[in-house]
């Protein structure tokens, strides 16, 4: 059995991830930006309330609530997106906030893990970042606009990389993971005129593939940016390979994949 934590567990895929860690016998504790949603109090996991990513004193909050607490896995799922248009239609806080969250706070929350002791050798953290990261994978098909978005998940995967050689003198691993092209509130009023073409998958199907991901995690591959699904429900990076290859398994579960 191991102690998991996952930060952003009160609805979509942290609540699909806090279920299929329970489903596997773990220990699971959540937190809620809030008092944790009714959907993560009938799982009856541990819930930490009140870390909110964008209040510079939730990190030490956590880790008084984690208290002595020894952490084998830490799932930071939070994040935060909004859409924008072209480059004549941008909104500057917005792009602070998606920052915010998304890259910056992360760093953080795994900074007084480590400094409180909850994360030591033989700890793994697995950082939910996104495709929509990666410059190599965006193309003229899929256009510009986005821009909090896409700065926000390239800035996290910088994060995440950093953050791994940092703490891989004290044994302790960390991979970036693009969970796939999701059907979640997040997406739905964004991209669902995408989901068919680009194969959408609910976060509960997702959610083992994410596990996966964590429990073939060690040292050798560290610092990577894998795709959970592969080449399934990749997300608009689909468009950048070759047509020959689009529909295939260009990148297979747990594959690395382009910065």
């Amino acid at each position: 059995m191991k102690t998991a934590l996952v930060v952003g567990a009160d609805r979509g895929l942290g609540l699909s991830i806090c279920k299929d860690l329970k489903s596997q016998g773990h220990r699971v504790i959540g937190t809620s930006r809030k008092s944790g949603s009714e959907s993560l109090k009938q799982l009856h996991v541990q819930i930490i309330p009140d870390i909110d990513l964008l209040d510079e004193s939730s990190p030490k909050r956590l880790s008084q609530q984690l208290k002595d607490t020894k952490l084998d896995w830490v799932f930071h799922v939070a994040g935060y997106f909004t859409t924008e248009g072209a480059l004549v239609d941008l909104n500057r806080s917005e792009q602070r906030k998606m920052l915010e969250v998304c890259a910056i706070a992360p760093v953080f929350i795994f900074s007084e893990l480590l400094r409180q002791k909850h994360i030591t050798s033989g700890s793994k953290i697995l950082f939910i970042t996104s495709e929509g990261g990666s410059i190599g994978l965006r193309t003229l098909k899929e256009g510009g606009a986005n821009y909090g978005h896409h700065m926000s998940k390239a800035a996290a995967n910088m994060a995440g990389r950093l953050a791994a050689f940092d703490l891989h003198p004290h044994g302790i691993r960390l991979i970036m993971v693009h969970p796939g092209f999701l059907r979640t509130d997040m997406t739905v009023d964004k991209y669902a005129d995408s989901y068919e073409e680009l194969g959408a998958v609910t976060p509960g199907h997702a959610a083992p593939f994410i596990r996966n991901c964590i429990e073939r995690l060690d040292l050798e591959n560290t610092g990577q940016f894998v795709a959970a699904l592969g080449s399934d429900s990749f997300g608009y990076g689909v468009y950048a390979l070759p047509i020959e290859k689009k529909y295939q398994r260009e990148f297979s579960p747990g594959g690395q994949i382009p910065w």
